[in-house]
């Protein structure tokens, strides 16, 4: 059925007059970024997120998913854990046009690299929006894999050429979310590339498994291409230490079933959310609280 005229029209402008406006604050703030040295831009956008955030629809969302995720938070407890957020996102923001950099900068210290080494047919890196999410592929790339990802097309087509400039870093192939994805991850592991995937967010097409107690939509396809083809599946934690400073932690390959049916395959996917949950727990304010992760319609806390 077509859209009613009244949307089609909203779309329409939003295309010929929002697009343009946020592709120019985007790339002038991409701009100055680029030309701060990286702990300057890093701090300033820091701030300038920390104050801008949360006049922002996004941080009601925010605000609603700690709720539900770590009820147990004070009121004071939560505005400093969304104040992080907000600081760290924009440090991510500064970050981005001096990420292939970071490496020689000495920023990022690697914990569990070796586990990269003498991979044959590729593997699958899995990690979430936490610390600087951007920079876990650097760990694959420092021992010589081409590193391939999965990516959702941004609603700005104006600004599709930040995901291509991302990719040209990190070497490997890149596919569009759905359909492309879920055969682009069998090309990409038979040409012998690692896989970096953030899985904390939602999947329509997943199922639901639970996140912080509560179910939430999650991708399962590659925990059972890692069974079917036999590929290590390993944790990517990226963790900000301080100011603009890293460590990445590759853990062992995860233990995983012979059998590749949904039952055994959510309880693995339900074990990777409880260790992303750790991970979040550990550090609330560097997560990116604002995702839709249990959907529009959160459940009642």
């Amino acid at each position: 059925m077509a859209d009613p005229l009244g949307k089609i029209l909203l779309r329409g402008a939003r295309r010929l007059f929002i697009w343009p406006l946020e592709a120019g604050l985007v790339l002038a703030l991409y701009g100055i970024a680029r030309l701060l040295p990286l702990p300057v831009a890093s701090a300033v956008m820091g701030m300038l997120f920390a104050l801008v955030g949360p006049l922002t629809p996004w941080h009601g969302r925010a605000r609603r998913n700690l709720n539900l995720a770590m009820p147990e938070l004070d009121a004071a407890e939560q505005r400093r854990v969304l104040a992080g957020m907000w600081r760290n996102f924009g440090r991510v923001i500064g970050e981005f046009p001096h990420v292939h950099r970071m490496v020689g900068l000495g920023r990022i210290a690697f914990e569990g690299q070796s586990n990269l080494e003498g991979l044959e047919n590729g593997a699958f890196l899995i990690g979430a929006h936490i610390g600087n999410w951007e920079l876990g592929p650097y760990a694959a790339l420092g021992v010589g894999h081409k590193v391939a990802a999965i990516y959702r097309p941004l609603n700005n087509q104006l600004l599709s050429g930040l995901l291509e400039r991302r990719q040209a870093n990190y070497g490997g192939d890149i596919f569009r979310k759905g359909r492309e994805a879920a055969l682009g991850m069998v090309s990409a592991l038979r040409k012998g590339q690692v896989m970096c995937l953030l899985v904390d967010q939602q999947l329509r097409e997943g199922l639901p498994v639970p996140f912080f107690g509560h179910p939430a939509q999650t991708s399962i396809s590659h925990v059972k291409l890692a069974i079917r083809k036999k590929v290590p599946l390993m944790y990517m934690r990226t963790e900000r230490v301080g100011g603009s400073r890293f460590r990445i932690t590759i853990s062992p390959p995860i233990a995983l079933p012979a059998e590749d049916d949904d039952a055994t395959v959510i309880a693995v996917a339900t074990e990777i959310n409880a260790e992303i949950e750790r991970w979040i727990r550990a550090a609330p304010d560097q997560w990116f609280w604002p995702h839709r992760r249990w959907g529009k319609d959160l459940p009642h806390s």
